[in-house]
């Protein structure tokens, strides 16, 4: 009796490969990415998303803070009423966008 059958085997293999060129695609896609974080008054900063770090923006109506993490960035802090900016989470993708309105900061992903 085998314990691996050449259909299982083939199955598995299948698996492993999918599995790779998943990993291969979300290691990659981050590269070259990039946010423009634009402050009420049309001041804008170019913030590369390759390298992890935080952000304080103090420049805006509102003080905020911004997470780059894995390739993604995201609200973390802000002094607004609401937090709504804090629920939008990271954001990542060519064109995705994030604003926090009482403070005046918007956030957009460009490839």
């Amino acid at each position: 009796m085998k314990l691996i059958k050449k259909r299982d085997l083939i199955v598995l293999v299948a698996l492993l490969l999918l599995t790779g060129g998943l990993a291969l695609f979300y290691a990659t896609r981050s590269a070259g990415v990039k946010a423009t974080v634009t402050v009420e008054g049309g001041k804008t900063r170019q913030i590369d998303l390759s390298q992890d770090e935080i952000y304080q923006i103090d420049d805006a109506a509102l003080p905020v803070t911004l997470e780059v993490k894995d390739g993604a960035i995201r609200f973390i802090n802000s002094q607004c009423p609401d937090h709504l900016c804090e629920g939008f989470g990271f954001i990542c993708n060519e064109g995705e966008y994030a604003i926090c309105m009482p403070a005046g900061v918007a956030v957009h992903i460009y490839g």
